[in-house]
């Protein structure tokens, strides 16, 4: 519970009819359940205050990044330290401490095989999705998850005549500041019933798209006026050819006239090669998820707010729910091949020990063997598939 709260509800003596109702903790810190309805209350309680956060989470934000730059000392600060910072304001504690710990914190990592020598060490990644550590991460998963299901789906189609393979952008007006969360998942919404509408009805079609914003650098748009803050769709789109003009006009309804643009690009020789096409443009689409749209600290934690509880890749048609592709095999040992006994995603803190430590030990980062060591793992794995 956190520490304003209980600062609040433990001055509340018992609720009087016509004021308002607060939860208070025993001395434990626990607050009493003696009914069904008491449940009831508390549950509705927080879920009304969860909400009202949520609401103002801009402005908190903003008054939390005027403050921390108001500081003497934030100038000095780190980066990372700044960008954790802004985080725990905000009330992401959690969040703020993966930020800190990401490949400064890292695992021991010790090979099962008896004739090898591995002591090494896998780095803490925080996962978070502005994260310039773990933007690989979510890449290579998103990509591994989609690409060969995708292009499988579409050359399970009997003929692609009167198809198209493309890539859309889809575009909103900007108001100039940083969006909240519901407008990322409203947007979302429009964009599940744009598909549904412009395509006709029977035919076979799917789509994956991605929600994003501008970058902080307006390196491609320098005179814009929005601060990079206007959210936009990338989506890969498979089915019949779009009307650009009527799918264009529905954009613009559906958004209540805040719909800008609508950009088609057909995938090039896509009917000659599906997987390459669909690869290319996955690439294309991820890469935004890859490289974070923000290089200043302020920026980072802003992207992290405005992604709180926000999905951003979604499928719909034919490439809602792809069979998932086998889980792949669990990493190999630089040094001699044998799978390594580590889980490779965020691990208890308790698991968890700072780099400096474990290179004191005489521990290497098993990212950083030699090449060399790499080629010949990778030999000594297809010689041993291929053996009976």
């Amino acid at each position: 519970m956190p520490e304003a709260l209980i600062e609040q509800v433990e001055t509340t003596t018992t609720p009087s009819a016509g004021l308002p109702w607060f939860p208070v903790p025993d001395r434990d810190g626990w607050i009493p359940i003696e009914s069904e309805q008491d449940l009831d209350r508390v549950r509705a309680y927080y879920k009304d205050n969860a909400e009202r956060e949520r609401e103002s989470l801009v402005e908190r934000f903003e008054e939390v990044e005027r403050q921390c730059r108001a500081l003497s000392e934030w100038a000095e600060l780190p980066d990372r330290e700044k960008t954790a910072r802004l985080l725990e304001g905000v009330g992401f504690k959690a969040k703020a401490e993966r930020w800190r710990s990401c490949h400064v914190e890292a695992v021991p990592v010790d090979c099962l095989n008896p004739n090898c020598d591995l002591n090494g060490f896998v780095r803490y990644q925080c996962t978070l999705r502005s994260c310039s550590h773990c933007g690989r991460v979510h890449f290579d998963r998103l990509m591994y998850r989609y690409s060969q299901p995708i292009a499988e789906k579409i050359a399970s189609q009997p003929t692609q005549r009167g198809r198209t393979l493309a890539m859309l952008t889809l575009s909103v007006r900007s108001t100039g500041r940083m969006p909240h969360p519901d407008d990322a998942k409203r947007l979302n919404r429009i964009v599940r019933r744009w598909f549904k509408a412009v395509v006709l009805e029977g035919s076979f079609w799917g789509a994956l798209f991605t929600i994003e914003v501008g970058h902080e650098l307006a390196v491609k748009h320098p005179g814009r006026s929005a601060s990079g803050w206007n959210l936009h769709v990338h989506a890969l789109y498979y089915g019949d050819f779009l009307d650009w003009d009527k799918s264009l006009a529905l954009w613009k309804e559906l958004t209540k006239g805040e719909g800008r643009g609508l950009y088609i690009k057909q995938c090039l020789d896509w009917r000659r090669d599906f997987q390459t096409a669909v690869r290319r443009a996955l690439i294309h689409h991820f890469g935004y998820i890859l490289k974070p749209a923000g290089v200043s600290p302020e920026r980072l934690a802003a992207l992290e707010v405005l992604w709180t509880g926000v999905r951003r890749v979604h499928s719909v048609g034919a490439f809602y729910r792809l069979p998932k592709p086998p889980k792949k095999e669990p990493r190999p040992c630089p040094k001699c091949g044998h799978a390594l006994p580590v889980k490779f995603t965020a691990w208890k803190k308790s698991e968890r020990f700072p780099v400096a430590v474990l290179e004191g030990e005489g521990r290497r980062d098993i990212d950083e063997f030699p090449r060399r060591q790499k080629i010949q793992v990778e030999i000594a794995e297809s010689l041993y598939r291929r053996a009976p």
